[in-house]
C-alpha cells in the first residue's frame, strides 16, 4: 500500500537498484527491524565439494539460498577471496551472514556449526602433551651414539601429528584465543627464567675463573654461525619468505622463545613448518657432533 514502510536486507548494489522503483530511503527508530547474525559453517556435505561458489548458487532453489549472505571462506589458515569462481574444498569455513531461520537452514544442508566457545577441550591437548613426553623419552643408538629428540622435540612433533589432526577435525580440540595467547606468553617467559636461573651463576663463576674472554667467546661462537646461517639462506638457497626463513633459523639454533616471537610477529602457523624440519636435524646433528668434537679436542 502506499506509505507503506519496507525493511530491505541484501547486497548494496542490489539495494540502490531496486529502491528507485519503490520510494526514498528514510531514517526511523520505530520501523521494522530484523535480527541478522553471523555463522561460521564447516563444509561437509558432498554435494557443496568441489564446486564454485556460483555453481552453488545456481543449483540451490530460490527459496533455499533466501537471505543467505557469504562473508569469507577460510581453508587452513587461509583466508580465500570470496568470489563467483571460489572453490569450497572439504573442510573449508565459510562464514554466513541472515536471519536466524536462514542460517540454520543452510547450516543443515552445508554441514556443521562451529561455535566459538569459551571451554577447552583438555582431553585433547593433555594427550597431545602426554604424547609428545612419550615420543622424547625414545632413545636411538647408532653404535654407543644415543639419538632423542627430547621432550622439546618430542612436544614439536606431537604438536605438528595434533594440529593435523585438528586441522581435518575442526570440531575438536577447541581452546580459546584468549587462553592459548596466555599459555604461549607465560611458557616462552617461563622457559627464559628457568633457562636463566640453571645458567646464570654458572655463567658467572666460568667468567669469574677465566676471564672475560670465554664470554667473548661464547659471543663469536652464537653470531658467527647464525650469520653465515642467514646469508647462506638469503642468497644461496634464496629464501624469499621471511616468515618462513625466520623459522629455519630460530630451528637451526633450537631457539623456542625466538621461535614464539616469529609466531606472534607472523600472524599464523606457517613458520612451524621449516621449524620443525631444522629443529629436528639440529638437535640430532648435535647428539652426533658433540661427543665427536670433545674427543677431537
Amino acid at each position: 500500500m502506499e506509505n507503506d514502510i519496507l525493511l530491505l536486507v541484501g547486497r548494496r548494489e542490489g539495494i540502490v537498484a531496486l529502491a528507485q522503483y519503490l520510494g526514498k530511503e528514510i531514517l526511523t527508530e520505530h520501523g521494522p527491524s530484523m535480527v541478522m547474525k553471523t555463522s561460521e559453517v564447516l563444509m561437509v556435505n558432498p554435494a557443496f565439494i568441489n564446486k564454485r561458489l556460483v555453481d552453488l548458487r545456481n543449483q540451490m532453489a530460490a527459496d533455499i539460498r533466501h537471505g543467505i549472505y557469504v562473508i569469507s571462506v577460510k581453508r587452513g589458515e587461509n583466508i580465500l577471496p570470496v568470489s563467483d569462481e571460489t572453490v569450497i574444498k572439504h573442510n573449508d569455513v565459510v562464514t554466513l551472514f541472515g536471519s536466524e531461520q536462514d542460517i540454520q537452514r543452510a547450516i543443515s544442508l552445508a554441514g556443521a556449526s562451529l561455535v566459538k566457545s569459551i571451554k577447552t577441550d583438555l582431553l585433547f591437548h593433555c594427550l597431545g602433551i602426554a604424547v609428545g613426553l612419550l615420543i622424547g623419552l625414545l632413545i636411538v643408538r647408532i653404535g654407543s651414539v644415543p639419538l632423542t629428540l627430547g621432550s622439546g622435540g618430542g612436544a614439536l612433533l606431537s604438536g605438528l601429528l595434533f594440529g593435523w589432526y585438528q586441522s581435518r577435525k575442526p570440531l575438536s580440540g577447541n581452546i580459546p584465543r584468549g587462553a592459548s595467547a596466555i599459555l604461549r606468553d607465560l611458557g616462552l617467559a617461563g622457559f627464559v627464567a628457568v633457562v636463566g636461573l640453571q645458567s646464570g651463576l654458572q655463567a658467572v663463576e666460568t667468567i669469574r675463573s677465566s676471564g672475560i674472554s670465554i664470554f667473548l667467546i661464547g659471543v663469536v661462537v652464537t653470531v658467527v654461525p647464525l650469520m653465515i646461517t642467514l646469508l647462506i639462506g638469503r642468497y644461496l638457497l634464496r629464501y624469499n619468505n621471511a616468515a618462513i626463513f625466520a623459522g629455519a633459523l630460530s630451528g637451526t639454533r633450537s631457539a623456542n622463545p625466538a621461535f614464539g616471537e616469529v609466531l606472534n610477529k607472523a600472524g599464523n602457523a606457517i613458520p612451524t613448518a621449516s621449524f620443525a624440519v631444522t629443529y629436528g636435524l639440529a638437535n640430532v646433528f648435535l647428539t652426533l657432533l658433540g661427543p665427536l668434537i670433545v674427543a677431537i679436542a
